[in-house]
């Protein structure tokens, strides 16, 4: 066995150096450094405009940077040094890569004129061209594993959003990807449905996945991340364990922001009828 084999279990999942990204003269990515190791659940939070979802559409080049670097397990699929391509890749091969990065977004983005089992076979079908017992057994597999199996026949439209959601992550499961990608996924759910979806993201968590989400629901982040990386201004502003981050704030930046999530949850127990 080779030392670069030997050495591969330490290899990050996700490594992003230098990334930067404006539209037109507004600066919204100011230069990001992060490394995301294998088995890290990283909960990426912020104020509205820090840069949060434009980072996490980077790392799958849904919003292409205009300057940096993006790895996968050691793999670059994007270098660009002030808007010169320095890898050379074709499309082929950068697609080849993303197709590893799963991606869960706010609005489902199910296809409505599809039934649920075959929104989730439909990426192993168009981008890998898998065999259709293969593809639809592991499609089935990952429908259990959310709890929506017994839904597979039907429409998305007969969905509430939390099964939207979890149909949603099913189907990037089917892609069997290295990282999971979370855009803030309960954002757009009725507060009785965050749990469901909260709750099969614990699930994954325990089991290893490598996960960054971008969420405003810090308990998630305090009980199930073991990192938090708190976007400001384009930049990573604080990154360290969610004990440290949330209870125990780095800088003015941080603190103010914890503490008017704390201000609010406050203001809102009158209005929460209690058990």
């Amino acid at each position: 066995m080779s030392s670069e084999t030997q050495a591969a279990p330490t290899t990050p999942a996700i490594s992003v150096e230098d990334i930067r990204l404006s539209y037109g003269e507004a600066q919204v990515l100011s230069g990001v450094d992060l490394t995301v190791n294998r088995g890290d659940v990283v909960a990426l939070i912020g104020s509205s405009g820090s840069g949060k979802t434009t980072l996490l559409r980077c790392l799958n080049l849904l919003a292409k940077p205009s300057h940096g670097k993006i790895s996968l397990s050691g793999d670059p699929f994007f270098h660009f040094d002030n808007g010169k391509d320095e890898l050379g890749l074709s499309a082929a091969q950068t697609n080849a890569i993303r197709s590893r990065i799963g991606m869960v977004f706010q609005q489902f983005n199910l296809f409505p004129h599809m039934k649920v089992l075959a929104n989730v076979m439909e990426g192993p079908k168009t981008v890998k061209g898998e065999a259709h017992s293969t593809n639809r057994d592991r499609a089935m597999s990952y429908l259990k594993k959310v709890g929506m199996a017994d839904f597979a026949d039907r429409s998305p439209s007969s969905l509430s959003g939390g099964q939207k959601q979890r149909v949603s992550i099913a189907r990037a499961l089917n892609m069997e990807p290295e990282v999971m990608l979370f855009d803030e996924p309960t954002s757009a759910l009725d507060p009785e449905l965050v749990g469901e979806v909260l709750s099969t993201m614990i699930e994954l968590a325990k089991e290893g996945m490598t996960m960054i989400v971008v969420t405003h629901e810090l308990g998630f982040a305090l009980e199930v991340a073991n990192r938090v990386v708190f976007l400001d201004q384009g930049t990573v502003c604080a990154d360290g364990p969610p004990s440290d981050i949330l209870m125990n704030p780095p800088n003015e930046r941080v603190k103010g922001f914890v503490n008017r999530f704390h201000q609010t949850a406050e203001m809102m127990k009158p209005f929460i009828k209690s058990e």
